[in-house]
């Protein structure tokens, strides 16, 4: 076996894994409506060309149908979310939408795919603060039930971070070499299969337990996305792809940041101000362990 000559077809694949081709010059008679017609489909009816009587081939092309082997299926639509990431999703962006399932519908049922996982052998884990802080009270009780929140919650806090992730790609990748000038609904759509890949991975680690070898596979994969989506190089994309991930973190704590303090004004302790700088002070507790 000739693995460069493999690897040069599964790239090749990878980059156009369509050809939408006209098969034959010559004409068509189609079986369904009569019509004769040069193409791939009668512009009647709109029936394939090429069909016929029933034979083994069609028994297992619907047998393939039902299990979602076929162009555009769910199972196809995730084979290419995961083989040819970045250039998938940039199909799709780019107008392709016959190269993948409806993206949104797809997020749903894998979303509660991965919920009745998690219901069947999720294991909860507990507030960060209780056990390893000497301290408690109605200010601590907040901010440690929203991080126990997304430690019970590990898909939706994976959607929450992600939708973070469109404001910062859209300035940081602005001027790729692919898809320059992405507007913010493509950042969406950008998302949402990242977060498909998100949920599965979160899946198999459930089933797994295998943490350290999931992490280091949804790294590489992240890499392989925006890589392949937006044609930088190498270390054009690390560094640009580090930047956003820092970005979108600092956005979700700013969120969150903002939530406490008006929890802090609706309680009656502090102002908007105050509310904050107290957030910033339990952060900055919670990673030195420094007394507040």
């Amino acid at each position: 076996m000739d693995i460069k000559k493999a690897y040069r077809r599964f790239r090749q694949w990878q980059q156009d894994p369509f050809a939408y081709k006209l098969n034959s010059p010559s004409s068509h008679h189609c079986a369904n409506c009569g019509s004769d017609f040069v193409g791939n489909f009668c512009p009647i009816c709109s029936q394939r060309e090429g069909m016929g009587p029933i034979t083994w081939r069609s028994v297992l092309l619907s047998i393939g149908e039902l299990w979602g082997l076929h162009n555009r299926s769910l199972v196809y639509s995730l084979v290419q979310l995961f083989l040819r990431p970045g250039y998938f999703i940039s199909d799709y962006i780019s107008g392709k939408r016959q190269v993948s399932f409806p993206p949104v519908k797809m997020l749903a049922i894998i979303a509660l795919l991965g919920l009745l996982v998690d219901y069947l052998i999720g294991s909860p884990i507990g507030g960060v603060f209780n056990n390893d802080f000497d301290f408690v009270g109605d200010k601590m009780l907040f901010i440690d039930n929203a991080f126990e929140w997304m430690n019970l919650h590990p898909d939706v806090m994976s959607l929450i971070l992600l939708s973070y992730l469109i404001i910062p790609n859209y300035f940081i990748f602005r001027h790729a070499p692919r898809n320059p000038r992405h507007t913010l609904p493509q950042g969406f759509f950008i998302q949402v299969f990242t977060a498909i890949a998100f949920l599965i991975f979160n899946m198999f680690d459930d089933l797994t337990s295998w943490h350290w070898f999931i992490f280091v596979l949804g790294n590489i994969w992240t890499y392989a996305v925006y890589k392949q989506l937006f044609g930088y190089g190498w270390w054009g994309t690390l560094w640009r792809l580090v930047l956003a991930l820092v970005c979108a973190h600092l956005l979700a704590l700013l969120m969150l940041g903002i939530d406490f303090s008006i929890h802090m004004i609706q309680t009656g302790d502090s102002n908007f101000i105050d509310g904050f700088k107290l957030f910033v002070k339990l952060l900055n507790r919670m990673v030195t362990n420094s007394d507040v």
